[in-house]
C-alpha cells in the first residue's frame, strides 16, 4: 500500500506539472498576439516548460504535454494554431529534450535544434499563406508584410514621411533580405537554439537535483577544423559574377559566420573564467555585442581563427616538463 501511494502521488505530480506546462505555453504562445514586441520574445520560450516536462518525468510525459497543448489551441481557435504549435516550438522542443538527456555536445544540440527551427519556420510560412508549391512566394509575402509594418511604425514615430509610397531605399532593402534570408533564418534560429541550450544548463545547474540523472555541462562550441575551407569556398562564390554562385556564397558566409560567431563566444567565456575576469567586464562584452556590430564581427573572427591558434588549448596552464 505505500507503494501504492507514491505511485499515486507521483501520477498525480507528473500529470499537475503536465498540465501547468501546458497551460503557461499556451499563454506563452498567445502572448505574440497581444504584445508586438515582448510577445514574440515571451512566445519564443515555448519549448522551455516541455523540455523541463521531458527531462523530469520521460519523453512520453514531454509529448503528452505537447499533445495537450496543440488541443488546447485548436478547440477553441483553429488546426492551424495547433499545427503552427507543434512545428514552431513543438519539434524543437522534443529534439532539445533528447540532446540533453543523450549528452550531446553543445554544438551538436545547437544546430539540430536550429535546423528544426528553420524548417518549420519555413513551412509555417508556406502554411500560412497557401502557397505549398512556391516557398519563395510564401517568403516574398512574409517579408512585404515585415517591410509594410516596419515602414508604417517609422512613420508613426516621424522618422519616414509616408508609410505608403514605395521608395528605392526600401526596394533595395526588400531586394537584400530575399537574397540572404536563408543565411539570416537560420543565423536567427541557431542563436535561438543556442539560448534555450543556455538557458536549460543554467536550470540544471540552479537545480541540479531535479533532472534525475541529466547533469549541467559547461556551453562548449567546437566546431570541425575542415568547416574552414567551406567558409573560403562561400568567400570565392560570392566574390564571383555568376548571381546564383553570388547567392549561395553570400548565405554560405552568413551562416558560417553565425556558427563561428557561437565559437567566439565559448572561446571568450572560457578565457574569462580561466583568468577569473570581472563580471562589469562581461557585462561591458554583452552590451558591446548587442550594440556594436564591429564587435560582433571581432567575435565571429575570434571563432574562425581558432582553427589556427587553438586559445583554449594556449590559455591552459602547462606542466614544467612541457614546452
Amino acid at each position: 500500500m505505500p507503494d501504492a501511494g507514491v505511485r499515486g502521488r507521483r501520477w498525480l505530480a507528473t500529470t499537475a506539472e503536465t498540465v501547468l506546462a501546458s497551460v503557461l505555453a499556451v499563454g506563452l504562445f498567445a502572448s505574440g498576439s497581444f504584445f508586438p514586441v515582448l510577445g514574440v520574445v515571451l512566445s519564443l520560450l515555448c519549448p522551455l516548460p516541455f523540455v523541463v516536462l521531458g527531462l523530469r518525468h520521460g519523453r512520453t510525459t514531454l509529448v503528452l504535454g505537447l499533445a495537450l497543448t496543440a488541443l488546447a489551441l485548436m478547440v477553441p481557435l483553429s488546426a492551424l494554431q495547433g499545427i503552427v504549435f507543434l512545428l514552431e516550438f513543438g519539434a524543437p522542443a522534443v529534439v532539445l529534450e533528447a540532446g540533453f538527456r543523450r549528452g550531446a555536445r553543445s554544438e551538436i544540440a545547437v544546430i539540430g535544434v536550429a535546423t528544426v527551427l528553420a524548417l518549420g519556420g519555413v513551412i509555417v510560412l508556406a502554411i500560412a499563406s497557401g502557397h505549398w508549391d512556391r516557398p519563395a512566394a510564401a517568403i516574398e509575402q512574409h517579408l512585404d508584410g515585415l517591410l509594410s509594418h516596419m515602414e508604417t511604425l517609422t512613420a508613426q514615430m516621424g522618422i519616414a514621411d509616408s508609410p505608403s509610397a514605395p521608395e528605392a531605399p526600401a526596394r533595395r532593402l526588400r531586394a537584400v533580405l530575399l537574397t540572404a534570408f536563408p543565411g539570416l533564418l537560420f543565423v536567427g534560429s541557431l542563436l535561438t537554439a543556442a539560448g534555450y541550450v543556455w538557458a536549460v544548463q543554467g536550470l540544471l545547474r540552479l537545480w541540479p537535483g531535479q533532472f534525475g540523472a541529466t547533469q549541467a555541462a559547461p556551453f562548449r562550441w567546437e566546431l570541425p577544423e575542415p568547416l574552414v575551407w567551406v567558409f573560403i569556398v562561400s568567400g570565392v562564390l560570392f566574390l564571383t559574377d555568376l548571381p546564383w554562385f553570388r547567392v549561395a556564397g553570400l548565405n554560405g558566409l552568413i551562416m558560417l559566420l553565425g556558427l563561428y560567431f557561437l565559437q567566439g563566444l565559448s572561446i571568450a567565456a572560457f578565457l574569462f573564467r580561466r583568468f577569473q575576469l570581472p563580471r562589469v567586464l562581461a557585462t561591458l562584452s554583452v552590451i558591446l555585442l548587442v550594440f556594436q556590430p564591429f564587435f560582433t564581427l571581432l567575435v565571429a573572427g575570434l571563432g574562425l581563427f581558432d582553427v589556427w591558434f587553438a586559445f583554449r588549448r594556449l590559455s591552459l596552464p602547462r606542466s614544467p616538463g612541457q614546452t
